[in-house]
Formats: C-alpha cells, sequence, structure tokens
C-alpha cells in the first residue's frame, strides 16, 4: 500500500514538473516574441491613427523592434533617422521611459522622454541644428536663416494639463538674418544670441540677449493657466537696423503681445 502511494506521489511530482517546465516555456516563448515584435507590423495598425498628413510628416521605412527602432522620415524638405530605445526596466515604476534620438539633414536632437498616465516629461534634451538648412522650408515667409542653433539641458513637464517645469540654456551662433518688412526685404549681420529657458512659482520666463549686451532683446513668461506674455526691447531693433525713435532707450519695449497659447 505505501509502494503504490508513493509511486502515485512520485508520478504527481513529474507531472507539477512537468507543467512547471511547459508553463515556463511558454511564457519564454511569449516574451522572446514580444522582445523581438517588429517594428513594421506595429507601425502598419498604429499609422493609421495618427495625423501624418496635417503635419505633412511622411514615413519611408520602418526597421527594428517595436522596442528599439528607427523611422525613416521625410517633410518639406528635412530627412532624417527617428531612433527610439524603450527603456524595460524603467516600466516598473509606472511610466513608459524613451531614449529619442533624431538624426537628419538639419542636425541632432536627443531626449529622454517618460510617458505616464496623467502627462509627459522630457528630460537631457540636447540638440545641435543648422539653420541655413530651414530656409527651403522658410522660402514662402521670405525668412532667410543661418548660423547654429544649440539647445543644451533642456527639461519640460507637461502634467495634468499644465505646464509643471520648464529649464534650459540655448544659443545661437549668430549670422545673417533677412526677413520681410512690407514688400522689401531687410536683413543684417546678427552677433551671438544665448537665452535661458526657467521656471518659478508657476511661471515660465524666457529670456534672450545677444553677447554684446546685457540687455534682454526677448522676454516672455506664461502664467500656470496658459496665458503668455512676449516683450520685444528696442536693443534687437537696434541689431537689425530698424528705425525707432531716439529718445528712447535699449530696454524700452517696442513691441508686446498677451494671449493664451496652452
Amino acid at each position: 500500500m505505501r509502494s503504490f502511494t508513493s509511486a502515485k506521489e512520485e508520478k504527481s511530482r513529474v507531472f507539477k514538473k512537468i507543467l512547471l517546465f511547459l508553463l515556463v516555456g511558454v511564457i519564454s516563448y511569449a516574451s522572446f516574441l514580444i522582445a523581438t515584435l517588429p517594428a513594421s507590423l506595429v507601425w502598419k495598425y498604429v499609422s493609421p491613427q495618427l495625423p501624418l498628413k496635417s503635419l505633412q510628416l511622411d514615413v519611408k521605412g520602418v526597421s527594428g523592434t517595436a522596442w528599439k527602432g528607427q523611422l525613416l522620415i521625410h517633410s518639406r524638405g528635412i530627412e532624417g533617422l527617428l531612433g527610439w530605445d524603450i527603456l524595460f526596466s524603467g516600466l516598473l515604476t509606472g511610466a513608459i521611459p524613451v531614449d529619442l534620438e533624431l538624426k537628419s539633414n538639419v542636425g541632432l536632437l536627443t531626449t529622454k522622454v517618460r510617458l505616464l498616465s496623467n502627462g509627459i516629461e522630457l528630460d537631457d534634451t540636447k540638440g545641435d541644428l543648422n539653420l541655413s538648412s530651414l530656409n527651403p522650408l522658410l522660402k514662402k515667409q521670405r525668412v532667410t536663416l543661418n548660423g547654429e542653433f544649440k539647445i543644451d539641458r533642456l527639461t519640460m513637464g507637461y502634467f495634468d494639463g499644465a505646464l509643471t517645469a520648464a529649464e534650459g540654456l540655448f544659443s545661437w551662433t549668430g549670422g545673417r538674418v533677412e526677413y520681410p518688412a512690407g514688400r522689401e526685404i531687410h536683413g543684417n549681420e546678427f552677433p551671438p544670441f544665448t537665452g535661458e529657458l526657467g521656471q518659478k512659482a508657476n511661471v515660465t520666463s524666457l529670456t534672450i540677449k545677444d553677447a554684446k549686451s546685457s540687455i534682454n532683446s526677448i522676454e516672455a513668461d506664461m502664467e500656470h493657466t496658459g496665458i503668455a506674455t512676449l516683450k520685444v526691447k528696442r536693443r534687437l531693433l537696434d541689431l537689425a537696423n530698424e528705425p525707432w525713435p531716439k529718445n528712447s532707450s535699449e530696454s524700452d519695449v517696442v513691441f508686446k503681445v498677451r494671449r493664451k497659447i496652452l
């Protein structure tokens, strides 16, 4: 009797081991399929839901997996590779962390994105852009740009319908800028500029000044309600060699606009 019971228990243990091995095998195979899910297959179902036409964005090709891959994109003369890398380790925190990199004929842009249920966060955003490469896009506006534009340590957060974080540095090497003034085209050589983005007491502020002056040429701020104010100082008109009454100072505001943007 004991021998029969022992044999029955042994068969039960063997069956449980086989079932466990099968379960591990199924989970491993399913994990493998998910980890190697082709990006092209996912894009086939996702792309119809995206506003690609309104953005004038054309996707020429897709490669890699759903977790790490690249899109070959084209938009109004700009061509580039948009790469992404979803970090599995971050999924345990309840967020979707994605490293993004855009290499194009305009320059390089990288950022770390965290997607959450109530918003999005950008961290350590960096970029180096050749502004002259944008001129084909600006032809209809009759605007011509030159020089290198750099983005450094840009961090932004947008949660529950409000901008909750904003910090970063910007710089422009300077160069010739041309723009329409009525029926004419005006232009001048501009010195290097620097800009700083920050947030304090729920107010986001942006200041821009040239390397030859301590006066901000442009100042902008946005309240937590999404109402923004933009101020342009006479200093910018002086740099552009545009006429303005001489009885004013460089720090005088010559243009101001206030409106809701978020």
